[in-house]
């Protein structure tokens, strides 16, 4: 089996708070976010073999308790379940950076017991197919090579079954909103995504992460001068989430993460 592959980072203490973790980059992805940051695996193949993937996360195995699938979006890729197998039979707990749009690939790593804790991106109310369409690059991109691949209704269906499928099973899971000024994350946007989330998800135990978006790599060239949040900014949202939702960070450049 290929893995479409884009890079690993051995030790990471970033990429899952509280844990030292190898995270597996995957290329790929069904959204075109004007503001992503791996905008260089988005497209194209860079295959290598499942066990050339294996090794990396064997190497690093002394020093970290975990490994990580990100991307681009890890779970487009079948690779994931053997890897995923791999890791869990060495010692390690496995987490999953996701922009939600493959609950049915999220329901096998459930089932099988595979997965730990799940990173789930909201990256705009999920009520608002419109908008969300726009901050995953539909209206953007719709007519270029490089458009989404799913309608916005169909993005945001598969995200909040993903969410259920996490919620009903009791999954640890963190949802994530990264907010660009003028792009998402105002405060009605942050109020309308808490109070989903409040409503939605049973398990009051979830955590909410605001994350500073940094522009100046975005792939939308004209976001890229935008005036970055600052950490009092992000604050402030963080605390209308906080109305909302028992546990609140802000992630930022300045200070890292913050509980609210």
């Amino acid at each position: 089996m290929k893995v479409n592959y884009a890079g690993t980072i051995p030790i990471s203490t970033l990429d899952w708070t509280g844990k030292a973790a190898v995270t597996i980059f995957f290329r790929g992805c069904p959204l075109r976010c004007p503001y992503c940051q791996n905008h260089p695996y988005l497209e194209g193949p860079s295959l290598v073999e499942l066990d050339f993937v294996k090794e990396k996360i064997k190497t690093s195995k002394p020093f970290v308790s975990a490994v990580v699938f990100s991307g681009g979006e890890p779970l487009m890729q079948e690779a994931i379940i053997p890897l995923a197998e791999f890791a869990k039979s060495i010692g390690l707990l496995v987490g999953v950076h996701t922009n939600g749009c493959y609950p049915e690939r999220v329901a096998e790593l459930v089932e099988r017991k595979l997965v730990d804790k799940l990173f789930v991106d909201i990256k705009a109310p999920l009520d608002n197919p419109e908008l969300y369409g726009k901050v995953a690059g539909f209206e953007t991109y719709r007519v270029a090579d490089i458009r989404p691949s799913r309608t916005p209704e169909e993005i945001t269906a598969a995200v909040t079954k993903t969410i259920e499928i996490a919620d009903t099973r009791g999954m640890e899971l963190e949802l994530r909103t990264t907010v660009i000024r003028n792009l998402i994350g105002n405060e009605k946007e942050i109020f309308l995504i808490s109070a989903w989330i409040s409503k939605h998800v049973k398990n009051k135990g979830v955590t909410y992460v605001l994350q500073q978006g940094i522009p100046e790599h975005s792939l939308q060239k004209d976001l890229r001068k935008t005036r970055i949040l600052e950490r009092e900014e992000l604050f402030e949202l963080g605390e209308i989430a906080k109305s909302f939702l028992e546990k609140v960070r802000i992630r930022t450049k300045e200070e890292g993460e913050e509980v609210i």
